[in-house]
């Protein structure tokens, strides 16, 4: 399998992006991060697809990307007051564990949590208009590949493949489903923390 490679600006990209997503097709993309690994969170067989290329645990969840914050109360259950210290976080490079609502998909939730990403990357908001589930791209027990020529050698088995700039970093995992707020993973502006962890 030989990949379709388009820069995430590339005006074919959103006809591309929207057929690969409807049709089971396995994505890479950049976000404001690392590379994202993934695809439409309710295809099974798209899932399975990037278990495999992962060597990841089936009972592993993935991260769902969202286009912008506003979508968060569909797929979280969070109170109003906390919606809004979310946006002082959002779009960046975060990921907010959260109770997950019915709507969430399965693969993204784990012991009733969900793991949201609402990346700072014109990517999301620009040109993707619907939920993707993500994970980084990498082997299982590898650091991630940020390197476009790297990536386009390691997996050939992913059907579209979008380049664009990313920092490189991981994004830093937030726990909200605790008080006071949690970092997981990463570093946090202490303002920011002040601002979730606040009444």
């Amino acid at each position: 399998m030989i990949p379709t490679v388009l820069s995430y600006d590339d005006r074919a990209t959103p006809e591309a992006l929207a057929l690969a997503l409807e049709t089971g097709q396995t994505v890479i993309f950049p976000t404001d991060t690392v590379y994202g690994l993934g695809g439409n969170p309710w295809d099974r067989r798209v899932l399975d697809h990037v278990r495999r290329l992962k060597g990841r645990l089936p009972d592993q969840p993935f991260t769902l990307h969202l286009w912008n914050a506003e979508q968060i109360p569909r797929y979280a259950t969070c109170s109003e007051t906390l919606f809004q210290k979310i946006r002082h976080a959002l779009p960046g490079p975060y990921t907010l564990l959260l109770p997950a609502s019915d709507a969430a998909p399965i693969a993204t939730v784990s012991n009733g949590v969900v793991g949201i990403r609402v990346p700072d990357h014109p990517l999301f908001g620009d040109v993707l208009r619907q939920p993707v589930f993500a994970t980084s791209v990498n082997r299982r027990g590898q650091p991630p590949l940020n390197d476009i020529a790297a990536i386009i050698e390691t997996f050939t088995e992913v059907d579209l493949i979008l380049t664009g700039s990313v920092c490189g970093t991981a994004s830093a995992i937030l726990d909200l489903t605790v008080t006071p707020v949690q970092v997981a993973r990463g570093t946090v502006p202490p303002d920011l923390l002040r601002i979730l962890s606040g009444p």
